[in-house]
């Protein structure tokens, strides 16, 4: 499955790649997200790896495999009870009111859960949309502007 969507942001593209870089972030605006737990040391480029768990306690890994600050950043799925494999794509464009975000999300369930096809279908791009309003808020909170 794949689906894409994108949400215009009022900041620059530099501050758009300083909030994505902190991983804990994450849990502010992915509502199947509710902890972040870093697995590596450093900065989050590629080779950098940590864990999710979900509302529901479902803990997922993954691995940066592409990073152009300011651009595009890509996700690897590592290991995940649910999914076989997934690869989340975000890449960023200045545009004349701040800076568009783009998330493309593909991903194949294990065959256990081939069940979830139909309803994953008909509710994860309005779910995807949902995640990026939460984006534009969580970027643009008073609290992240730096310049």
């Amino acid at each position: 499955m794949h689906f894409t969507s994108d949400v215009v942001v009022e900041r620059s593209q530099r501050q758009v790649d300083a909030f994505f870089a902190e991983p804990g972030n994450l849990a502010k605006w992915d509502r199947s997200v509710a902890r972040v737990i870093p697995t590596s040391e450093g900065a989050t480029a590629v080779g950098f790896t940590f864990d999710t768990i979900a509302p529901s306690g479902m803990r997922m890994s993954y691995r940066i495999t592409e990073h152009v600050p300011g651009h595009r950043t890509s996700i690897v799925l590592e290991r995940s009870p649910m999914f076989r494999a997934a690869l989340w794509c975000s890449s960023y464009q200045r545009v004349p009111s701040g800076t568009r975000i783009r998330c493309d999300v593909t991903f194949t369930l294990r065959p256990r859960y081939s069940l979830l096809i139909v309803p994953l279908l008909l509710t994860q791009r309005r779910a995807l949309r949902r995640d990026l309003s939460f984006l534009k808020a969580a970027i643009e909170a008073p609290e992240n502007i730096d310049e």
